[in-house]
């Protein structure tokens, strides 16, 4: 299996308070919270993989070796720069020539693929923002373009559409992108000078790390979507704008920003994915400026672990709903409760799905088909993220090209392969929830040493933590015992877990958030 630098929890809390007490200096800019790698997100992995030289630092030849990658990285996306000023001729956004003014509601959210344009729904918030229309509001959606693709290419095709969309630009206007670059440099130097000052210890490697980060292109894509987010809040002066909310610096800096030309616009934060037990910049507050009025949840169970949040106890926390939903009840009631013995066609079926990150499948599969080949009557089905493909994985990895006859790889949909299994082996992924939902029991793989990154960490029954392939197998054996069945309370209690991490959407929360 795929192995991961260490980073135990105590040097997690302390690089995500370090990193906090920077943002929240006296001295702190914008320019410093548009800095990504200063907002710790969650404890995954590849998350605690940008931080673990904070406490091993690469030395010698491989540092130096280090240090110009990065220049030349920088180099390469000033090249890359300029082909996006061409392309874009430096417009903040593509999207129809005529925008409403004075609406009533800014979307801010991500166009992730483009076979998603033209789609009438929103990836993330379905059809909310429709729904918002036929009341008779006004709404308007900005999207992130990460579909890999020129945001020009995209202009006109909501024609017809409800709403209007717009998708932000790769870049500005060149002076403008050398002024977003300098203030980053500033910046830089400014941070370089505190590490300096400061003593020896992880506040210093934190400031000269920050520094670094200062000038990368993720800080540069940031600070620029402040800006597109000004001149687009200031054209249709929404009275709120409302964005996924995960804690990235992007969200913060578009609430500063939205705020800096329309002061009375109220900001809000979608929570629409699960909450793990030590996400960390979702559940605390920055300046006034970047933080939410008001954050949105996808239902009960996020709306209680951010109210539990010591840091949040100022900011109102309601619950909005998920379009996650709308296809997960089409399997709901379609098999009975998990309990006791299974039928004999789907006893022994086992659906696998990691996460849309190649390690992580790399890590599943692997374990998965180490099971596979010990106990050759357990079926195995692996599912992928939409993101990922077979064939990308296995061209780097040799043991995924020659599989057993009992793995199978899913050309299903999501609730098809749900329905045929029995049990879900996962670690990162809120795919487990319609599982759970849908009776499937979750078997968690904890790696030895490794901080929970299950999304299901409140449940202290029915999920089963396994590390090893007899700790899998022993799973099968005691649930097929028909004198150890699998408690049904404890099943139910699962699944109304579940149900409660989303809920349907209501436009109504939105709307009561408006004031109307």
């Amino acid at each position: 299996m795929c192995g991961w630098p260490d980073l135990n929890e105590q040097q997690y809390r302390a690089v995500c308070e370090t990193c906090d007490r920077i943002l929240l200096a006296p001295d702190s800019t914008i320019e410093r919270v548009a800095i990504p790698w200063l907002h710790v997100i969650r404890e995954h992995p590849v998350v605690l993989a940008n931080y673990i030289d904070l406490f091993e630092p690469v030395k010698g030849f491989k540092a130096i070796g280090h240090k110009w990658w990065r220049v030349f990285r920088r180099m390469i996306y000033w090249l890359r720069q300029i082909g996006r000023f061409l392309r874009s001729r430096g417009k903040p956004w593509f999207g129809p020539e005529y925008l409403p003014s004075a609406i009533d509601v800014l979307f801010v959210s991500h166009l992730v693929s483009a076979s998603h344009v033209g789609q009438a729904e929103d990836f993330y918030f379905g059809g909310l923002p429709n729904e918002i229309v036929c009341d008779g509001h006004t709404a308007v959606i900005a999207l992130i373009n990460q579909s890999g693709q020129p945001a020009v290419h995209f202009a006109d095709k909501w024609k017809g559409c409800a709403v209007q969309r717009v998708v932000l630009s790769g870049s500005l206007h060149l002076l403008e992108e050398v002024t977003l670059r300098h203030r980053l440099k500033k910046e830089s130097l400014r941070l370089a000078k505190l590490a300096k000052k400061a003593d020896p210890g992880l506040l210093r490697c934190v400031l000269a790390r920050a520094s670094e980060e200062a000038l990368s292109d993720a800080s540069t894509t940031t600070l620029r979507m402040a800006t597109q987010i000004s001149a687009l809040a200031a054209r249709l002066q929404p009275k709120a704008i409302i964005v996924i909310h995960e804690g990235h610096a992007w969200e913060r800096v578009v609430f500063a920003a939205a705020r800096s030309v329309h002061p009375n616009v109220r900001c809000i934060g979608y929570q629409h994915a699960a909450i793990f037990r030590l996400q960390h910049a979702i559940r605390r507050n920055l300046a006034r400026e970047y933080n939410p009025d008001q954050i949105l949840t996808a239902g009960t169970v996020g709306k209680g672990q951010l109210e539990r949040a010591p840091g949040l106890n100022v900011i109102q926390i309601s619950v909005l709903g998920s379009n996650r939903i709308s296809k997960r009840d089409s399997v709901i009631c379609q098999r009975p409760l998990h309990q006791g013995q299974a039928k004999p066609s789907d006893n022994s079926k086992c659906l696998v799905l990691p996460e849309g990150i190649p390690s992580e499948c790399h890590l599943l599969f692997e374990f998965s088909l180490d099971c596979a080949q010990a106990y050759p009557e357990i079926q195995f089905i692996w599912r992928l993220h939409p993101l990922m493909t077979h064939e990308s994985l296995a061209t780097k990895n040799p043991r995924l090209r020659k599989l057993p006859k009992n793995i199978e790889l899913s050309q299903a949909t999501l609730e098809e392969d749900i329905v045929r299994c029995r049990y879900a082996l996962y670690r990162g992924t809120t795919a487990i929830v319609q599982a759970v939902v849908a009776g499937l029991r979750p078997i968690y793989l904890q790696l030895p040493n490794e901080m929970t990154i299950d999304p299901l960490y409140e449940l202290r029954d029915w999920r089963v933590n396994v590390s090893t392939i007899s700790e899998f197998r022993s799973v099968f054996n005691s649930d097929n015992d028909s004198s150890l069945c699998i408690s049904k309370s404890e099943a139910q209690t699962a699944i109304k877990y579940c149900e409660n991490i989303f809920l349907p959407f209501d436009h109504k929360a939105l709307l009561e958030s408006l004031g109307n």
